[in-house]
């Protein structure tokens, strides 16, 4: 489950036509990488990959996304190396470079590089980098054990390591090319999402253009979010939802806002607008066998979607309905999640029984804010500097909530207002996507070539043609609209070309 859904923030980069027309490397010396001196650098390999035939990626969490067969057969000098104490990374360079450098991004809490993501850059012509962000996780993507008693790699998996990564690989860049990249790119989803938000918050100057996936940025909310739903738990055991009362909700949901784009097709492309309430659910005596209890329909209405305490703090959302709610990250025991390893234990005074979320939120957030998170909604230095930003998710995620990206986006318009923000930044909602990658939903699109098509050349995205998921009839292709609009069909013609579909106000026929 958690391959299919984290698939994506690793296989995001989709090959594309149109790029720039390449720059040769002639007769680059790659070996003389191993000499160069850069500030807080050790260069341990400067390798020239042939091409031609296989080449193994080294191991990786990563890996997992290509198979058995995780390699491969493009030429490149290939750079790999330490910056400071411990935080590795890799630079691959093409010998047929398009001039640009392309960032990616990791995944849960993951000290690794990202491999599928490097040789899908390489595919396109990108000087292309890649960081275990200082520390090393061999055999999972939720391994949190190198936190506890290591608050420097706290800091650099936050926000240090992207960003010297992207100083520092730039630098190389130019040294081969004996030019600098004309733009700067960086791609990630998840933690890779995240790690985008934080560059254009924190680093505003390291990229001109940024696609940030599923972003897991409200990172201090999202880990707490576990002891809110267990609180519940014990506070209301009758309240609780098992896998038939999940489906019953999910089905319920679906077959009511499905038909809301006008194709009843197994995909809820507006969550927001459908009117869907778990009350209808509720058991009565001349009703179906199957329905909720009082206490189960007020527990779906606290577990969906976005939530406020009584005091009015907001808690990390829920699900969209048709999804089944989030409990918590995958591996992560309750007690123990990441921020309770990272607190030296001195300061551990509550635990999952005794966690009360207004009191302990925002503490929390006044201690890891700046490093666990990207919430800041003041982009006006990465705006000024002609950035632009695509944030995408999907509405059927179930790991991240699209709910949190919708309120980042909010955030921003109401700190910088929505005629400057829809100048540089677009939020794109994928119906029936789930985490990154996977689900019914057309899955596959192409946020970079639109980041790059909006900062060189203007061209703003007014909607990204995405493909895939499952459909009857053939392939399907479908518009992700830029939020708050949405697809409708045109009534006419096929429901899977997406040239049949208009985007449009939320509400509108």
């Amino acid at each position: 489950m958690l391959i299919r859904r984290a698939a994506a923030w690793t296989m995001a980069l989709l090959v594309a036509a149109g790029l720039a027309a390449p720059a040769q490397a002639q007769s680059r010396d790659c070996a003389a990488l191993a000499r160069l001196s850069l500030p807080d650098v050790r260069i341990t390999t400067a390798e020239a990959i042939p091409g031609g035939a296989r080449w193994a990626f080294p191991p990786s969490p990563f890996n997992i996304f290509m198979g058995a067969n995780a390699a491969t057969d493009r030429p490149f000098c290939r750079v790999v190396g330490v910056i400071e104490r411990e935080i590795g990374f890799e630079l691959w360079l093409p010998p047929e470079w398009n001039g640009r450098f392309l960032g990616v991004g990791n995944g849960g809490y993951t000290g690794a590089i990202n491999y599928p993501s490097l040789s899908l850059g390489l595919v396109r012509g990108f000087a292309t980098a890649s960081t275990d962000t200082g520390h090393v996780t061999p055999t999972g993507f939720f391994d949190a054990s190198w936190v506890a008693g290591h608050p420097e790699r706290v800091e650099n998996f936050g926000h240090r390591a992207h960003h010297l990564l992207a100083d520092r690989a730039k630098r190389i860049v130019r040294a081969y090319y004996g030019r600098p990249a004309d733009f700067a790119y960086y791609e990630g989803c998840s933690s890779g999402g995240w790690q985008g938000l934080t560059e254009a918050q924190r680093y505003p100057a390291d990229y001109d253009g940024i696609v940030a996936g599923a972003p897991a940025n409200n990172f201090v909310r999202l880990q707490t979010r576990a002891f809110w739903l267990d609180s519940l738990a014990r506070a209301n055991p009758a309240g609780n939802l098992g896998p038939g009362e999940i489906a019953l909700l999910s089905s319920a949901a679906m077959a009511r806002c499905d038909p809301a784009d006008g194709v009843r097709d197994g995909i809820m492309s507006d969550p927001r607008g459908c009117g869907f309430d778990p009350g209808g659910l509720l058991c009565r005596p001349d009703g179906p066998a199957r329905c909720l209890s009082q206490a189960q329909v007020e527990r779906a209405r606290l577990v969906y979607g976005p939530r406020r305490t009584a005091r009015g703090l907001a808690l990390y959302p829920g699900n969209a309905y048709g999804v089944p709610p989030i409990a918590t990250l995958p591996g992560v025991q309750l007690d123990e999640p990441m921020l309770m390893l990272a607190l030296p234990a001195a300061e551990r005074r509550w635990t999952a029984a005794t966690f009360d979320s207004d009191r302990d939120i925002p503490p929390l957030e006044a201690r890891f804010g700046a490093s666990l998170g990207a919430w800041n909604p003041d982009l006006g230095a990465f705006r000024a500097r002609g950035g632009k930003l695509i944030v995408y998710h999907g509405w059927a995620d179930g790991l991240l909530s699209p709910w949190n990206s919708i309120a980042y986006w909010d955030a921003v318009n109401a700190r910088m207002g929505a005629r400057n923000t829809s100048g540089f930044f677009r939020l794109f909602m994928a119906p029936g996507v789930d985490h990154c990658r996977g689900g019914v939903g057309p899955d596959r699109f192409d946020a970079l070539e639109a980041v790059m098509a909006w900062r060189e050349r203007g061209v703003a995205p007014d909607r990204l043609i995405a493909s895939g998921g499952t459909a009857p009839g053939g392939p399907r292709t479908r518009p992700l609209c830029p939020h708050p609009q949405v697809a409708r069909w045109s009534g006419t013609s096929s429901v899977n070309n997406a040239e049949n579909f208009r985007c449009v106000a939320p509400g509108r026929p």
